[in-house]
């Protein structure tokens, strides 16, 4: 395949590169020249020297996007086992339709995702996996003290545990994923120690540890303990002061910590039941007025979720908006990931809202693309091969009409998307 006479943004954060021939071969980025003589090839030609040709010509393209942080396994747990499978891969065709080429899988099934891989090798149309399998949290902890599925979490008591556990994961998953949250949940919290051991064991195999935190001394701890990345917004200790915050983006940026807030999730959370907030999201183009009729008649619309109480919520979320430039001055790399789906039409316009939650919290655009694509890569350990439009990398990329950034509507406008590239493969096009 090659396009020609695009504008690529390759994910970097750079600026876009007017005027360029792109060249993709075995499902990678193999040119990326300056477009030649005979740039206004029509695609209308379909095929040139045996290669599928496309005219870029007014276009952007960048790299496929990434959903940083999702639960397939809780997004099919209401189903019979039969129709499990088959709803997760339906999902991730569908991440395809909103420019999500790669999603990272935070706590399930290592069958499962096997299973899924082995589908998606076997022709499946579906977005990439990457996954962690089950989480390590403390004895009885978060997430087994609210369903108490096994398949997605492992107790550990201690740091030799953690150490046989880890062991055993190493060579089925792509990271490790720990909660160690210090708020009271019937459970115990995961020792200090244990998360060292984590660490440890799991970078000497070559794999990223991201840690689910809920409050400023859980962060601290896990950045001391060598996480990876921060997963979720923290709880401040004085919603009114900025100055914790500042403390953390500069513990982050100092020690190269990744970021991923997840702000979504606390506004789905601190706004669920609120019919205001619907409104807004069809005022924001993430749903249609047919959508908010559907979330708002969900049996889960408005109900208190456990461990995570709605004014708290709130509170977790309008901080980290208001503070999240702060992060961005400090140099923190931040991570675009969505979590939970109670309050969105589709697991894909989660992730978008996301993106849109960035800009509107005052991120550069320029920015908002790298969340979603080189940072997402290298938070699992994947920013060597993937994530970027670079010689080399794999082909996953989103062909868009319009500059992502000068204006967010561009980037997660699906109108705006001209097509969707996975592992070099066209599997969505509109138009050319």
């Amino acid at each position: 395949m090659i396009i020609k006479n695009v504008t690529v943004i390759d994910g970097t954060g750079a600026a876009g590169m007017p005027a360029m021939d792109v060249r993709i071969a075995e499902g990678r980025f193999e040119d990326i020249r300056p477009s030649g003589a005979d740039t206004a090839r029509p695609s209308s030609e379909g095929t040139h020297d045996g290669e599928v040709v496309l005219d870029g010509r007014g276009g952007y393209l960048l790299p496929g996007l990434w959903e940083s942080h999702t639960h397939l396994t809780g997004l099919d747990m209401s189903l019979p086992e039969a129709e499990r499978l088959p709803q997760v891969l339906s999902t991730l065709s569908g991440y395809l339709d909103s420019g999500i080429t790669s999603v990272c899988d935070l706590g399930g099934s290592v069958t499962q995702g096997r299973t899924i891989r082995e589908a998606r090798q076997a022709g499946h149309t579906a977005a990439s996996l990457f996954f962690a399998g089950p989480v390590l949290t403390g004895v009885q902890g978060w997430p087994l003290s609210f369903h108490g599925e096994r398949s997605m979490a492992v107790e550990v008591g201690n740091a030799d545990e953690a150490r046989r556990q880890v062991e055993k994961l190493l060579d089925q998953v792509d990271f490790v994923k720990c909660i160690l949250d210090g708020r009271p949940t019937g459970g115990e919290r995961l020792p200090v120690a244990a998360l060292e051991a984590v660490v440890q064991t799991a970078h000497g195999a070559g794999k990223n540890v991201l840690v689910h935190v809920a409050t400023g001394t859980d962060l601290r701890d896990a950045v001391a303990a060598g996480a990876d990345c921060i997963e979720h917004a923290f709880i401040p200790q004085d919603p009114t002061d900025t100055s914790e915050a500042e403390q953390i983006a500069d513990l982050l940026a100092r020690t190269g910590t990744l970021y991923c807030p997840t702000l979504v999730t606390w506004e789905q959370l601190g706004r669920s039941g609120d019919p205001a907030h619907l409104d807004k999201l069809v005022v924001d183009g993430i749903s249609s007025a047919e959508d908010a009729a559907a979330i708002a008649a969900r049996p889960t619309w408005g109900m208190p979720f456990p461990h995570h109480p709605a004014d708290e919520s709130l509170t977790r979320f309008d901080h980290a908006v208001r503070t999240l430039p702060l992060f961005h001055e400090a140099g923190v790399k931040l991570v675009a990931g969505s979590d939970i789906t109670i309050g969105m039409p589709t697991p894909g316009s989660a992730l978008l809202r996301e993106l849109q939650l960035f800009a509107q919290a005052g991120l550069p655009l320029s920015e908002v693309v790298t969340t979603a694509t080189s940072h997402a890569a290298e938070r699992v350990g994947q920013r060597d091969s993937a994530g970027t439009v670079t010689v080399g990398a794999v082909a996953d990329a989103l062909l868009l009409d319009a500059d992502p950034h000068t204006d967010i509507s561009h980037l997660i406008d699906p109108r705006h998307h001209q097509a969707v590239i996975s592992s070099g493969r066209l599997v969505r096009s509109i138009g050319i």
